[in-house]
């Protein structure tokens, strides 16, 4: 019984949600959407100047509580508080609004520490036979191989 509960709540809450975004205006879904971008950007460049919300709130001189509420995503900006945001990142009003930047990294040096790794059984392939009689080496030669030698000789008529 208890999963049916869960179920129908769940359906009536989805109902709900589509129902209160449908009353949604476009210009209501871009404030949201901006006040939410703007909280992250906050919350990025503080992370960026290794910043924390009390060291931040004496820089704007507001209290701790404040910027909390700012990095909420819910907080109505005025101009005049996202001067003071910038001035204290030492940005242009305009960069609050820029999205974070990319890494871009461009080289990247990879060290692999590699050993040779022997195998639990010998294994004698033809190919490694014939590169180790090229080679002379007797040790990996088959003793089942014999040489052959091929001479060309004119022909007798």
């Amino acid at each position: 019984m208890t999963t049916m509960k869960n179920n129908s709540a769940r359906k009536q809450s989805s109902r709900v949600v589509r129902e209160l975004l449908s009353e949604i205006t476009p210009v209501e879904r871009m404030q949201t959407s901006t006040k939410m971008m703007l909280a992250a950007r906050i919350d990025d460049l503080l992370a960026a100047r290794g910043l924390g919300k009390s060291e931040f709130a004496a820089k704007v001189n507001k209290n701790p509580s404040e910027i909390t509420k700012w990095l909420g995503g819910t907080h109505n900006f005025t101009i005049d508080t996202l001067t003071e945001i910038a001035v204290a990142f030492d940005l242009s009003v305009a960069e609050l609004f820029a999205p974070k930047p990319l890494d871009i990294v461009d080289r990247v040096q990879v060290v692999v520490r590699a050993e040779r790794a022997q195998p639990a059984l010998p294994y004698h392939t033809p190919l490694r036979e014939m590169m180790a009689g090229r080679n002379g080496d007797p040790r990996e030669r088959n003793k089942n191989s014999k040489e052959v030698t091929i001479s060309r000789h004119a022909n007798r008529s």
